[in-house]
């Protein structure tokens, strides 16, 4: 990030903060839409934290496109309130709730709506990029988890967001693409549980974090932001980013795959075979291009032997990301029980 302008970067980041913690603390749908106005206004300026062309470009795209589903969203929550008198969840109109979830869902960035996602974040730097896949979503899945009405077209979202988001992956040589589409994917994963259970969706998002934080900085550091990079050589150690990728597909023992465990044990309790077969199949798809890229790291064997010195701050993650299988899972099934 560009430190020199730092104190108006630190205002933004605040203020993007204040405005999602706005919407997660409020009940009343009104309040919810002047929270995402707030982080959006917040967020904007840091896009542009660099000043070049394609920033301006991609910040545009998001302004527009965000502008867009929250004029749905209010208008939406205005019909709710005339059919209803109440600002708050009362859905017995299943159009207004329709068009509610249509307008958070391209917030999100969900298939069939993520046509805008991968046009901008190609253009974004590292931090960025992890902001978008991660804290914007935290308001709208909220707000998704609030609406009792229209559940089979979440649960078609989210079947659409994992394989859309797997298969769009296979032919892409930008790495952030590449995160970018699996951020969908892994959304899929959220969308199928957010208004069954938002507790697992929330230890979902908090594993997603903590997965995305130290792969995104790693890879950011050494590497570049293409795929054929990953095979030269550099100063990182290769074995721990290969850990974090396929914890990111979703391969046990590692903590991507318990949070996945949980969710499919959830739902085949419900009965929801169909559903659980197709969010299978997603990942499926996508443990491909993961097991491409760590492939891709394993080539340099003569780096993988010499055991480099790797960042302490995130030795703590990388150690819960190892050993989830034995610490994390039986807290999990403790809290779901």
């Amino acid at each position: 990030m560009n430190n020199k302008f730092f104190p108006s970067n630190f205002l933004f980041i605040t203020i993007m903060i204040m405005g999602t913690i706005f919407s997660l603390s409020s009940s009343h749908w009104l309040t919810m839409w002047m929270g995402l106005e707030l982080n959006l206004m917040g967020f904007l300026p840091l896009m542009n934290i660099k000043g070049k062309t394609l920033e301006a470009e991609a910040s545009m795209k998001y302004f527009i496109i965000q502008s867009m589903s929250s004029s749905v969203l209010i208008i939406s929550s205005v019909i709710m309130y005339n059919n209803t008198l109440s600002w708050y969840s009362m859905f017995d109109n299943s159009m207004v709730s329709l068009m509610l979830i249509l307008s958070l869902i391209l917030k999100l960035g969900g298939a069939p709506l993520h046509f805008w996602l991968p046009s901008i974040t190609k253009q974004m730097s590292w931090s960025i990029l992890f902001l978008t896949l991660t804290w914007q979503k935290l308001a709208p899945l909220l707000m998704l988890s609030l609406i009792n009405t229209n559940l089979l077209t979440i649960l078609l979202m989210a079947i659409l967001s994992t394989i859309m988001g797997s298969l769009m992956a296979l032919n892409q040589t930008n790495i952030q693409l590449i995160m970018t589409y699996s951020s969908i994917s892994h959304l899929g994963w959220m969308l199928s549980m957010v208004s069954i259970n938002s507790s697992l969706t929330l230890i979902y998002f908090i594993n997603y974090v903590l997965i995305s934080i130290p792969l995104m900085n790693m890879i950011s550091l050494s590497l570049g932001n293409h795929l054929f990079m990953l095979t030269q050589k550099n100063k990182m150690n290769s074995m721990i980013i290969i850990s974090l990728i396929l914890s990111l597909g979703g391969l046990p023992p590692l903590l991507g795959f318990m949070s996945k465990l949980i969710i499919l044990i959830s739902l085949i309790q419900m009965k929801m075979m169909m559903l659980t077969l197709m969010l299978f199949m997603g990942t499926l798809i996508s443990l491909y291009f993961y097991l491409n890229m760590s492939l891709m790291l394993m080539i340099k064997s003569y780096m993988t032997i010499e055991m480099n010195k790797t960042n302490k701050i995130y030795s703590p993650l990388i150690s819960m990301n190892l050993l989830s299988s034995f610490i994390i899972y039986p807290l999990i099934i403790m809290f779901i029980n």
